[in-house]
Order: C-alpha cells, then structure tokens, then sequence
C-alpha cells in the first residue's frame, strides 16, 4: 500500500515553510517506485523554486522513479546516512523500519531546505539546537560517544539525546552532532576510538591546507570539551538571521547525477568530468565552479583524499541559484605506497590519482593543457611546503604525522602510464 508525505520546503529568505507538494511511495512493488507532483498552491506562488531543476523542474506533472528504491536524488539526501540511522534505531528502535520512515525524522540537523509531514498544514516538528554553551552541561557529548560503541546510555544520556536528537544529520559515518554557537550553526564531529590517529585535529589541519590551496572550505575550529577533541565546522546550508534560521537548499552530486543509490554503494556512477558538465546545467556560475572541482581533483589526489564519493559533494542555493558548495570531509586515507584511487571516476585511467590521468579530461573543465598542469603545479607545491606545518598548528601529535606522511605528495603522482594500461 503506497505511504504519502507532503513535502515542504524553506524557500529562499523565509525563515517559515511552505507546502511543496506530495509524495508517494508505493513498496509492494518491485521495483519500488516514488511519485511526486507539486501542489497547485505552490506552482502558483510566484517566489517558488523547483526542488530539483532536472528531474523535478517546477511543473503541473507527476514525476515517477524507481532510482534509490523509489527515492528522488533530492528526498533521499533529506534521509539519514549510516551515523543518522545509528542512532535513530539506538533511540527509537523498531520505530524506523524503511528509508520513508527516516522522512519523519524529529531531528533539526537534516540537511538542505526539506522537510516532511502527515498533513499539508506543517512538516514534522524539530527538536531544537544545542547551544554551544549548554553542552558543558549537557549529557548528550557522553551519549553520542556511547551511541557510537554500542554502550547503552544513562537515563540522563538518552533523555539529552531524545531531546536534540544527538546527530541523526545526513551523511557519513563519523559521529556528529549540530550546534548553535557564535550567530551560527555548526556541525560537531568528534574522534572514534578506533582511529588509527586523531581524525579531528587531521581534518581540521586539511581544511587549513585546502584552503592555502585556494580551495573553497567552511569556517573551522577545534575546541577541547570534557576530555574530547571537537571539529567545529560551520554549515554553509544554515544562517541564523533575527526572524530566525535560514535553510538553504543543497543537493549532492549523487542526485546531481541521479545516481541509483543501491548501485552507488557497489560502484560509484559518477566522475569528476560529468560533474563538472553537469554545473553547466545546474549553476549560473559554471566555470567559476569547474576551475574550482579541478583544483580539488588535485588536492584530493596530492593529500590522499579518497573518501571523495558523490554524497561528499555538493551543490548550495543560498538564493535562487546553485553553485558548488564549500569542500568538506577532507581525512588523509593511508593506503598503498604503489598506487592510489580516488572515489570518482577522473579520467582515461579511472579513479586513478595520477598527474596523467587527471590531465586526460581537462576538455571537460574547459581547461587548457597549460592552465591545468600550472593549478595541479601550485596545488602539489602548497601540499609538498605545508601540509607538515598545517598539522603542527592543530597541535597533530608526531606520531599521527608519522602515520599520515605517505599520503602527501606521492611519488607515484607522476607515473607515466602507457596508452592500452588497464586500470
């Protein structure tokens, strides 16, 4: 029997939702499949904007999809990712049982403008933010790192959890959780005790050196709280004004490219080329953005930043438009000194992090030979000088640096590969 959800949406500006349209999912059928149409009251409000300008451009029609078990790109990135359903089955138990019940979700650190509800009237009621200065205070930082080893929590942890909904954002694995702090929201993401180093101070540190390699990054700090180290990183989908937060709009390049989220798992179905000729489509600021996603193909490769799948790219609407969204999830990943692959597709070669084959589709960011080679020449030199001084600043011990100096700036980065090599 098909499940209904009106969506909602925070448009542009506006600090209050309003009713989008409704979806519908029928799981008795396989494949799953998902419906939406907007609402006449909607297409005829003359600030509205289409939740998805390719697949669900702003007109009187039902759109259809079997992608993702019935879920359009953009519903589906409003849906926790591993941490998110963690704590949701930690907390609520039997009580999300299929990817529409986390629609529902009490929670207010999904990302992006959408929300959801049983009735047109409003969407389902947030929990509200912690303030940074409560956290002190507070038992949900003890809870968080109890949901992530599977202890069970004090009374007093599960009510702090129940009550801010202890990090059940979208995306990612890493435990998390969303603060109010200094005029802003701010994502909290703390270590794991199974780390092989301190995560929080390494990724704060990339940050660092990402943006010395004129890459776009999120304002970032770490702060020291009840023993824990925490990356404070503040959310470009968030702003808090006097009426109230501001929700902007973000999509990630999996919607982007309407990627099956089942096949996804398996095997990325993007690359960086066909993001970056998607832009053409998506923003008004194309090549701003293409020049910027080839400065971070070079980045990635040069630190070792291979965590870089499509639910780790994104694109924000702070206004009417989309442009790429600021980097973010930036962890060194150690691996094979012979090789390296990032997570997308990048070339001729594959995923494969070489000079070579990243060069292999500049067509794509409409660069030429000698504008690529000069941005991946500046990147390698700020990550060869800086990248040891950048960790050193975040107070990164000397034996995590030990464990993390092969990813930067490898020598196999300028391996020559013959034309028929099979990647």
């Amino acid at each position: 029997m098909a499940q209904t959800t009106y969506v909602f949406v925070y448009l542009p500006a506006r600090v209050h939702p309003t009713v989008a349209g409704r979806f519908d999912w029928e799981p008795a059928v396989t494949p799953n499949v998902g419906e939406f149409v907007y609402a006449e009251s909607y297409l005829a409000n003359n600030t509205a904007v289409p939740l998805d300008p390719i697949a669900l451009p702003l007109r009187a029609q039902v759109f259809v999809t079997t992608l993702s078990s019935g879920f359009f790109g953009v519903f589906r990135d409003s849906i926790p990712d591993d941490w998110g359903r963690h704590v949701a089955l930690k907390l609520h138990g039997a009580a999300f049982q299929t990817d529409f019940d986390y629609l529902g979700l009490h929670t207010a650190d999904k990302i992006g403008a959408l929300a959801f509800g049983r009735s047109t009237r409003s969407p389902v009621e947030e929990k509200p933010l912690l303030e940074w200065e409560q956290l002190e205070h507070s038992e949900l930082l003890d809870a968080v790192q109890n949901i992530d080893r599977d202890i069970p929590l004090t009374p007093a942890q599960e009510q702090a959890a129940l009550a801010f909904g202890a990090g059940t954002s979208a995306g990612g694995a890493r435990p998390k959780f969303s603060v109010r702090m200094n005029g802003g929201v701010w994502l909290a993401k703390l270590n794991r005790r199974h780390d092989r180093f301190n995560v929080v101070r390494v990724e704060c540190a990339m940050l660092d050196l990402a943006a010395a390699c004129g890459i776009s990054v999120p304002e970032h700090r770490v702060e020291h709280l009840q023993g824990q180290d925490i990356l404070l990183v503040k959310r470009f989908d968030r702003a808090i004004t006097a009426e109230g937060i501001l929700r902007h709009r973000m999509v990630s390049a999996g919607t982007v490219f309407q990627a099956d989220e089942a096949a996804a798992r398996n095997s990325y179905t993007g690359s960086y080329p066909r993001l970056a000729r998607e832009l053409s489509r998506w923003t008004v600021t194309g090549d701003r953005d293409r020049r910027e996603l080839f400065r971070r193909i070079a980045f990635n490769s040069l630190a070792s930043i291979t965590d870089d799948h499509e639910r780790n790219h994104a694109l924000i609407a702070e206004t009417t438009s989309f442009r790429l969204s600021p980097a973010f999830d930036l962890v060194p990943q150690p691996g094979s000194t012979r090789r390296r692959y990032l997570a997308l597709t990048v070339g001729d070669f594959g995923a494969l992090a070489v000079r070579q084959n990243i060069i292999s589709s500049i067509d794509a960011f409409r660069l030429s030979l000698r504008e690529a080679n000069g941005i991946i020449d500046e990147v390698q030199e700020v990550v060869r000088v800086n990248w040891r001084k950048s960790c050193r600043d975040h107070d990164v011990r000397d034996t995590d640096i030990a464990r993390i100096e092969g990813c930067f700036d490898p020598p196999f980065f300028e391996s020559q590969l013959p034309p028929n090599a099979v990647m």
